[in-house]
């Protein structure tokens, strides 16, 4: 995802809820100006003819990374200023991994709203105790060492005769870690 916002009285940067992030990766960020079109709606000319001044905004990183949502302001008092008289932007380009959890015997449906899913890592079994376990009895929760990689698909539905019994006697759920590959501007 790209995401580009202007820093005019103090505008934000902010991921929205509607991408469903479980967490955030910042791939890079950078506040300044790096061409005449961005974020040039009524501006003079004069303030968008720099376009080769941009600072790498790390900060972006160091407040998102890992979280389901941030917001960052974009402004010469976060970032410094790259570029004085220039009228600047934050361009942030970022990963947002979804993990969902399915119980045993549910269906687990992952999806994307848009673009298309790249699955990056599928388990089944039971690496914890609380994970799936209300009404389940404590000696069917007991064993956390038992998990197994799976390939991945749309719908997983989870029956041992698909992806085979890693634990006997132990109640197992879905671990599916993706993300949805698009992109666009705000």
């Amino acid at each position: 995802y790209i995401i580009t916002t202007a820093d005019n009285h103090g505008t934000n940067w902010t991921t929205t809820a509607a991408h469903c992030c479980t967490a955030i990766y910042v791939t890079s960020a950078t506040y300044g100006r790096t061409d005449k079109k961005t974020c040039s709606a009524r501006r003079p000319a004069d303030q968008l003819k720099n376009t080769e001044c941009f600072t790498y905004a790390e900060e972006v990183g160091e407040r998102c990374n890992g979280k389901q949502w941030c917001k960052v302001k974009a402004s010469n008092y976060v970032f410094g200023d790259p570029c004085y008289g220039t009228y600047k932007y934050l361009e942030v380009e970022y990963i947002c991994y979804v993990l969902r959890v399915a119980c045993e015997e549910s269906v687990a449906e992952i999806f994307c709203v848009n673009g298309s899913i790249s699955v990056i890592s599928a388990t089944y079994g039971r690496s914890d105790q609380t994970t799936c376990s209300d009404g389940i009895p404590d000696e069917q929760t007991d064993n956390t060492d038992c998990k197994c990689q799976i390939t991945n698909s749309r719908k997983l539905t989870l029956i041992s005769s698909v992806f085979g019994d890693p634990c006997v006697g132990t109640y197992k759920y879905l671990e599916v870690l993706y993300r949805c590959e698009s992109e666009f501007m705000v």
